[in-house]
């Protein structure tokens, strides 16, 4: 789909979807696609984006919870012309631009960007309204949180979490519904305790240690003394400072790998901090701090090596030094942000 063609088409369909729109308007319209095949191709296309975007999970969660859209009220794009401060971010000298023509079809972006307005405008992702009302605690998207347990093991909450606790049996379990926690372990040998998610489970006396929710895996990542880690039916792994292990929904450990301690848990201190970590991965990381959805559209920018320092306050930072720094070029939405 040419540039100036998928511009226009996005721009027919924003305004014939806004609600102000009438039969002229539509004729027009049909008038604009009949003029060539290029017209009613590049109509199809955003036609087509529009109604994916629309069946999106977290459209389906503003559609059936109005309720939802106080949690991003507060959350505004930059201003057009605002300068935004410059942090630390070094791409890979190989790699350090993306240059070419972008290819046709990634002008979809923009359709993106404006139908992900109108299908999801106020939706919400990450934790999900289900795991926050029915857990003991939880934190909004881009909230911190700490909470004091009451055997006094301090949990650390990272964004868009959600946790339920009960010490009332032999151990001291805890169900991780969303996000990651850090756990402070306050020591207790006669009751274990017990972290359970996506069916495995990371178990320790007196320790710190974090388990994070990553779709339908689990990462367990030790920072004092030893924890087992269990899932299914695998022969349980024990780890230890340092050390992390990932395991599946299906039952499965992964092999025990080093853990990268100095950038670890950085977002209790308020920071990101990535080391030679791929573009793509950075996003992921990203997406957990804002509402809506981060795209990286093109392939030659998803595989970028990305070493930064930024703030999680902050985060508008690390869109502005990818655009200065490659060829890459950024639309931000409150629900959507696209590199293209």
């Amino acid at each position: 789909m040419a540039t100036d063609l998928g511009d226009q088409a996005i721009e027919w369909l924003v305004m014939l979807q806004s609600g102000d729109a009438g039969a002229r308007d539509r004729a027009a319209f049909a008038d604009w696609c009949a003029q060539s095949l290029d017209h009613a191709r590049a109509a199809t296309e955003a036609r087509s984006l529009f109604a994916a975007v629309g069946q999106t999970e977290a459209a389906q969660q503003w559609r059936e919870n109005p309720d939802i859209r106080h949690e991003i009220g507060s959350f505004q794009s930059p201003a057009p012309g605002t300068a935004t401060p410059r942090r630390q971010l070094t791409l890979q000298p190989a790699q350090r631009r993306v240059s070419g023509p972008r290819p046709g079809r990634l002008v979809i972006a923009g359709a993106m960007v404006c139908a992900l307005m109108l299908a999801v405008f106020g939706g919400v992702e990450a934790t999900g309204p289900i795991a926050r009302w029915t857990s003991d605690y939880s934190t909004a998207i881009g909230q911190q949180r700490v909470v004091t347990l009451a055997d006094g093991s301090v949990a650390h909450m990272n964004t868009a979490s959600a946790f339920s606790v009960d010490f009332s049996g032999p151990r001291r379990e805890i169900r991780l519904a969303a996000g990651e926690v850090i756990f402070d372990v306050a020591k207790d040998a006669d009751h274990p305790f017990v972290v359970s998610a996506n069916g495995g489970a990371a178990r320790a006396v007196g320790t710190v240690y974090g388990v994070r929710l990553d779709g339908n895996a689990a990462n367990v990542t030790v920072r004092e003394g030893i924890v087992e880690v269990t899932s299914g039916d695998s022969e349980p792994v024990r780890i230890t400072v340092g050390q992390q292990v990932r395991y599946d929904g299906n039952g499965g450990l992964k092999k025990i790998t080093d853990a990268d301690l100095a950038a670890y848990g950085s977002w209790e201190r308020g920071k990101l901090i990535f080391n030679q970590r791929t573009l793509s991965d950075v996003m992921e990381e990203l997406q957990r701090y804002q509402p809506g959805k981060i795209v990286v559209a093109r392939d030659a920018l998803r595989g970028l090596k990305v070493t930064g320092v930024f703030e999680t306050a902050d985060l508008d930072a690390i869109f502005a030094s990818i655009e200065q720094t490659t060829s890459a070029r950024v639309t931000r939405l409150p629900l959507l942000t696209v590199i293209y």
